[in-house]
Formats: C-alpha cells, structure tokens, sequence
C-alpha cells in the first residue's frame, strides 16, 4: 500500500511479465505462485493480460495459487478477527479470479509465532512455507528438511514446509550449476527428498542487476532448461502436489522468529552492528555451520521497542481495529480501509525502505483515518484524499493509547485527530486533518542504525559483473551521505518546549549538537485543568462538546511552563505562560532553586522555542512552499533551510493535496526551519529520504520576568 505506481510497473515489466513468459514456455516446470491482494488489484486493473496468462497456466496444472493476508500483514501483531478476515479475503478472490480455492498460503516476512495454526486453521488453510532457519532452531539439521512437517497449537495442526537459505542465495545469484550441486546433495537424504525454495519474485529482476543478469544474460533460460534436462535428477511439483504423494516427516514446535537477516534488522543499533560482526565471523571458522546453527538474533516486535513511530502507527491501527469491530453499517467498507492500513511494510526497517519511507506511511495512516470518518458516518468527496462529516461535535478519551503506562489525550473533531502526551514533555504526537486524511505528524526521527558505519567511504557507483544480492549491495545513491549522519536526541514530535542559549545556532540545532538548557523537551507535563465541558473519562463516541480546551503544566528548578490549548473548529489556539518562581517570593536571590544550566546563563539571556515537526504528502516536492506574511524568502520550498526573524504569520502549503497549514502569532517571533533527513539502507543501496520539515519558533527571554505568548494553527482546505 502507498507504493507509487510508476515503480510497480517497473517490476511489472522487468520481473512479474517477463519471468511468467518464461515459465510458461516448460510446463513441466510446475510452481506455486503467490500474489499480495493490492498487487493482484494492481494486475487486475492495469495489465489483465498477466492474470489470462496465469489463470491458463492454473488451469493446465502448471501453477498452484497460494494465499495469505489480503494487504500481507505481519498476522502476529494484528488483532484475532483481522488474521481470519485477512486470509478469507485472500482465498474468496483467488477463488473469483482463478476458480480455486487455495490450500496454503504465504506467510509475510516468514514471521512464525506458536500461537497461529489455530488462526490459519479456522482461516481455511492447510500449509504454509517458513525458512529452514525456524527449524533449525527448534534443534533439527538442515538434512532433516527434505519434507514437510506438522505443527499445532490447542489440538489444530498445519502442514509447514522448510524454505532453503542455501538456494535462496543460489537462486538467480549463483551459477545453474551451484543448484545442480545443491539437488544432487539433496538427492542423497532418503527416499523422495524435497529440495524447497520459496522467495520473492523480484529477485527475478526487480533488484539491482538482476533483469540484465536474469534475462539478457538468460541465467532463467539455462537454470529452466537445466531442470527439464535433469528428469532423473529433478521432479518439480507444487506444495499440494507434494503433500498428497508424501507424509509428513515428523512433528516439529517452531520458536517465535523470522528469517536470519530480520534477526539483524530488529536489534537495537549496536547490537545488530556487533550480531552480524559475530556472524560474518563465525563464518569463517571451520566449524562455523555447527556454531551458526545455534545463533539467532532478535525478535520483530521489537521494531517497536526500536522505532517509536512504528509502535504508534502500531498501536493506532489497533485503536482503529477496535472502533471498526464497534461500528454498524459501516463496518464492510471501513475494514477494508482497516485492512490495508495493516500491510505489514510501514512498520518496520530491514534493508528495504519500509519504516524509512514517508508515502508508505502515509498509506497507512490515510487508510486508518478514512477508516475512523466511515465509522462515524462520513462521506467521500470526489476527491479519493478528502472526506466530509456532517457532525459538527467534539469528543475527548484519556488512554493508555500506545501501551507505554502513561495516558494520551485524544481529541476528536469534524476537522481533527489531536494526541497529546502530557508524559512526552507535553507534546502533540499527531495531528490529523480529516477532511484530507492527512497525519500532518507522520514525521520519523534520525535514529542510529547498525549499518550507519559502513556509510563513510561507500562509493555512488553501483556494483557491475553479475547479479549480487542486496543483502552483499554496499553502493551509496548520492555521495558524502556521511555528512548527514546525526542522530535525534528526543522523537521528532511537535509542541516541544526548549530553552536555549542566546547564541544557540541554527546548525547546532539542526545537527543535535546544541546545549538544552532544563529538561523540558520530553519529560512529563501535568493536565492543570479539565476539559472544558467534557469530563476526560468519556468514550470516544461518548459526550460531546462543540470546543475543547485544556491546560499542561510543568515545574522543574522552580521555572513553571503552561501551555494553555483551545480548539474549536479549525483551530488550535495555544498561549503560553513561562514563569519564573523564584522571583515571585518577598526578597528572591536569583538562581537559587534554578536548574544549574538557566542559572549559569544570568539574567535574562536565553531564548524560548517551541518546536514542530510536519510533514505534508507533498513531502519536499515542487507542490509544496513555505508562505511567510509580508517577506520574500528565496528558498520557499518545505525542503529548504533557514532563519527568519520578526514575523507574525507563516504558512505550510500543499497544492497537490490542496491543503494549508498556518501559524499566526500575537508577537514577532524569531523562525528556524531545517528538513528532517535519513540516511537509510533500501534496496539500491543507502540514500538520504526527506522526512518531514523542523520549524521552531522562538522569542528572547528575561528569566526573572514572565514571559507570554499566543498562537493559532489553523489548517484548511484551499
């Protein structure tokens, strides 16, 4: 989901078409074919000429048809109805499409948890393909996965094959005669052996290298024909095909875990760096395999322990699930909007974008808040990014939201989502506008990742001879990415309280090198006030108000900040009140009591900034501008970096969505802007991806005096 359609016609043309012609031309080569829901969507509206081809293929008995989730969720971590609605959802097309029903199914990302036979079970399916790695950790030896097994939980058992890392590397990477090698050791395990491979179709030239390698170099030519010259030595048969000539091999319990390079991918920073330090190392011992077998890194929920956006994104899908389970008449069109926002790729980062990439997040969070408008009876506009409601009112929850003990505030409107944590130093962690779908929010910080030492040095130049697996890819997109490695210090939320030095500087700022003087930037904030008209208990389909507005509080070496938030139609209105108690005793020493870092500044040399981090769907696009009352700034683009002093009105805005967000302020402030960027690994190699945009305002202040100020964030349709 969110993927542009230009790339999928990309694959479509250098692996989906050209692969399926392949095949087509040995039907004796037989295979099982899985294809994700939206992919199938994408085929069945764009090219129907592949699905003929296919369904012709299915009816001669060439291809077997695999199922799975839909919108291919990671079926662990989504809610019980979900797993079932997903799997059914796949089967009922595949059944319309190609007349069959499919027995097995294809496990996203291989994430095997003990608890889902009894879910695959009730869902209708009979086998899955998982890798040799989830056996091997159950103790058994890669000679003793020439089969399937079966597995159960609660008495429901499942048929679970051994996919082969070892001709996942082989396959199309190595020479046909490596596979040759590999079968002809297979052959020596027992009676009717099965050689397993199961991966994914864009290695047949959707990743780097491959189309040339695979096609014009005619590696799939040589590897097909070697298989239908080789009948005494190769039989190839469909997953079902094999499980009606043979039985199982034996009972197995596998352990919660996905393929060996996710077990990289989950862990923090410096434990993935030193976990594929100690893999690669162990390969290069003479008992290497024997010690390897026994290693294993982390755990995929773990992603998000590691990436608080995707815990969030995480969790909000579930808030959805719940309402949509909740919901009456709107239920069928609502869950399929659920469903899709549950396509596993935004919620998590390995060497592909996932996590890393803005328009597939943006995917998600569009499709859980068209889900929440439907819920609530909305109506679609013509437009497929806008959504009107006919209410006019307000509700409010108080929750544990993202399950980390603490509650969030939520405050609904005709216009907005609005998510505060008065835990995380007070702060707006999402904003949506409603009517465009929109998480204007949805920004991820720079975080340490444990590939980010291998960035220096790495050259622009892609890898040239044959074919090389991206997991071998170590190829830069543009150069000196090394220059844009620095790390967030606190998530890059919005409504985040600073005080700085005066001579703080806009480079320091942006580069996570400047000094925070007090620790208001994250830590909690207390709830002063009740929300007007609203006791914060109430569900969120519960009472109803026509404005909302609230007061958090925060007190730390007697310096008090407040920030006084009141929304009422589309707009925010937030006054702050920045205190210094001290000086409000009969004879106060100044500093006694302040926090050391304010103390050491003196009197009255600091700076107050309030800090936003937005970002819009246009991303750093020609569509989208900074619009700053009564200056003429020469880079407006969301992209861009700089400062500006004085002003009282500036606006983010979006033509391609057709969206405005404004600030307006009721004394000159001082801004800065600055893009927030990643340097990510994906499949090309590492590149630098736009995030979203920094704004902080900020006005000089005395300490020994109060200090207030007011703003309005208004967002509209233009």
């Amino acid at each position: 989901m969110g993927n542009f359609g230009h790339v999928i016609e990309d694959s479509y043309r250098n692996a989906y078409l050209p692969f399926l012609k392949a095949i087509s031309k040995y039907p004796s080569v037989k295979l099982s074919f899985h294809i994700t829901g939206y992919l199938l969507d994408w085929l069945l509206e764009n090219h129907i000429e592949y699905i003929e081809m296919l369904r012709e293929m299915v009816n001669k008995g060439q291809v077997e048809m695999m199922g799975g989730g839909y919108y291919e969720p990671i079926l662990a971590v989504i809610p019980p109805q979900d797993r079932i609605g997903q799997i059914r959802m796949m089967s009922d097309k595949l059944e319309d499409v190609f007349g069959k029903r499919p027995r097995g199914m294809w496990l996203a990302e291989r994430i095997w948890e003990p608890q889902l036979p009894l879910y695959l079970k009730e869902a209708g399916m009979e086998y899955i393909v998982v890798d040799d790695y989830h056996f091997m950790k159950a103790g058994l030896r890669k000679e003793q996965l020439t089969g399937y097994y079966i597995t159960e939980d609660l008495g429901k058992n499942l048929k679970v094959f051994p996919g082969s890392e070892r001709l996942r590397y082989i396959i199309p990477f190595e020479s046909v005669d490596k596979f040759l090698e590999n079968i002809r050791w297979v052959e020596t395990l027992g009676p009717n052996p099965a050689a397993i491979f199961a991966d994914d179709g864009e290695k047949f030239g959707t990743w780097p290298g491959t189309h040339q390698w695979v096609y014009k170099e005619e590696w799939l030519r040589k590897f097909l024909e070697a298989v239908v010259e080789n009948k005494e030595l190769v039989k190839p048969v469909t997953f079902s095909e094999y499980i009606d000539d043979n039985e199982p091999l034996g009972r197995v319990y596998l352990p919660t875990t996905s393929y060996i390079e996710m077990g990289e991918w989950a862990l923090p920073a410096e434990a993935a760096e030193t976990y594929t330090n100690l893999i690669n190392e162990v390969k290069t011992w003479q008992d290497g395999e024997r010690i390897k077998r026994f290693l294993q890194g982390g755990f995929w929920r773990n992603f998000f322990a590691k990436y608080p956006e995707a815990n969030w994104l995480h969790k909000r899908m579930l808030m959805v699930s719940e309402e949509v389970r909740s919901s009456g008449d709107s239920r069928i069109a609502a869950t399929s909007h659920l469903y899709m926002a549950q396509c596993n790729d935004a919620y998590w980062h390995g060497v592909f974008g996932g996590l890393y990439l803005p328009h597939l997040r943006r995917a998600v969070y569009e499709n859980l808040i068209k889900a929440e408008n439907l819920t609530e009876g909305v109506r679609s506009s013509g437009d497929s990014r806008i959504a009107t409601t006919d209410s006019s009112q307000f509700t409010v929850h108080e929750r544990d939201f993202d399950a980390d003990t603490f509650d969030e505030i939520l405050i609904r409107t005709p216009q907005f989502n609005l998510f505060f944590s008065p835990h995380n130093g007070g702060s707006l962690i999402e904003m949506d506008y409603r009517p465009k779908c929109v998480n204007l929010s949805n920004t991820l910080s720079r975080w340490e990742e444990g590939y980010h030492h291998r960035v220096k040095g790495q050259s622009s130049e892609a890898n040239k001879g044959e074919a090389k697996s991206i997991h071998d890819l170590t190829v830069s997109k543009e150069e000196d990415l090394e220059k844009y490695l620095f790390f967030d210090k606190y998530q890059r939320v919005s409504l985040v309280d600073h005080f700085l030095k005066k001579e703080e500087t806009l480079d320091a700022f942006r580069m996570s090198a400047y000094e925070e003087l007090g620790d208001f930037i994250d830590r909690p904030y207390e709830r002063k006030s009740e929300v007007r008209s609203l006791p914060l208990n109430a569900s969120i389909r519960g009472q109803k108000s026509e404005d909302v507005r609230f007061i958090l509080s925060r007190e730390r070496h007697r310096i008090r900040v407040e920030k006084d938030l009141f929304i009422k139609g589309n707009e925010i209105d937030i006054k702050y009140l920045v205190t210094n108690l001290e000086m409000q005793s009969p004879h106060p020493p100044f500093g006694k009591g302040v926090g050391e870092p304010i103390r050491r500044m003196g009197r009255g040399d600091l700076r107050f900034g309030v800090e936003f981090n937005l970002i819009l769907p246009c991303c750093d696009g020609p569509d989208g501008f900074y619009d700053v009352g009564g200056k003429d700034i020469r880079d407006k683009g969301l992209g861009s970096a700089g400062e500006i002093a004085g002003i009282r009105q500036i606006s983010m805005v979006d033509k391609w969505t057709k969206m405005r967000v404004s600030f307006s302020f009721d004394k000159d402030t001082s801004f800065w802007r600055f893009p927030i960027e990643t340097v990510s690994l994906s499949e090309a190699g590492f590149e630098k991806i736009f995030q979203g945009s920094c704004l902080l305002f900020f006005w000089d202040i005395s300490i020994d005096k109060t200090f207030e100020t007011g703003f309005k964030i208004k967002i509209e349709s233009i």
